[in-house]
């Protein structure tokens, strides 16, 4: 019978006002998998339990996904959905081989608003002094749209994550900034790239929209 054991190292993470404490559960297969002992504390005035208990949840699932162990054998990530809503949704596919991340849009919508509300979250293979996003656009095989975005700049962090080591966790809610348009009808594919000052990837996706 494969024997299970649990090595006594937590870890402490909190997101927004939720506390989880998370043990590593070893398989003797030399994997790992984690488990949370412990959520809260998440209550003040005005939350109630069901609040409290759905902002824990919500954080161990993207506790789960930061801290999953990388893919073997060269199987691909999973395919997430960032967002749905009727006949638009939005998924994405952790290109890194190494690592898949969190991340989710709060309104799904096809006229895009100038200030997006995201969700993002991951574990940092790489310092990020300067940090700049690679977005490309293609339709139906033909680019449609390419630009770059510096996200943290030396004399301007945008970000409270912002110069960040390697193998810190970094978790980001709130506005971006984003052309505000109206997504036309049409599959879309877009190839997304985090790289930092020394041009080593932190984070890659592919991502597709589909709105029907």
């Amino acid at each position: 019978m494969k024997s299970t054991y649990f090595t006594v190292v937590p870890q402490e993470h909190k997101i927004g006002e939720v506390k989880l404490i998370m043990l590593p559960l070893d398989e003797g297969g030399g994997g790992s998998r984690w488990t949370a002992l412990f959520i809260g504390p998440c209550y003040r005035t005005g939350h109630t339990q069901g609040l409290c208990a759905m902002k824990g949840f919500a954080a161990l699932l993207l506790i789960w996904t930061l801290l999953s162990p990388q893919r073997a054998g060269g199987e691909a990530w999973p395919t997430h959905t960032a967002c749905r809503n009727g006949n638009l949704q939005v998924l994405y596919q952790s290109c890194d081989p190494l690592q898949d991340f969190g991340f989710s849009v709060d309104q799904c919508s096809r006229q895009l608003k100038p200030n997006l509300n995201i969700r993002f979250g991951m574990v940092l293979r790489e310092d990020i002094e300067q940090l700049f996003l690679d977005i490309a656009l293609f339709s139906q095989g033909l680019s449609i749209l390419n630009f770059s975005y510096p996200i943290c700049e030396v004399d301007l962090p945008k970000f409270s994550f912002c110069g960040r080591r390697k193998g810190e966790q970094i978790y980001y809610a709130g506005p971006i900034n984003s052309p505000g348009f109206e997504i036309p009808k049409g599959d879309y594919q877009v190839l997304l790239e985090l790289y930092n000052q020394d041009h080593a990837t932190v984070a890659c996706a592919n991502a597709t929209v589909l709105y029907s």
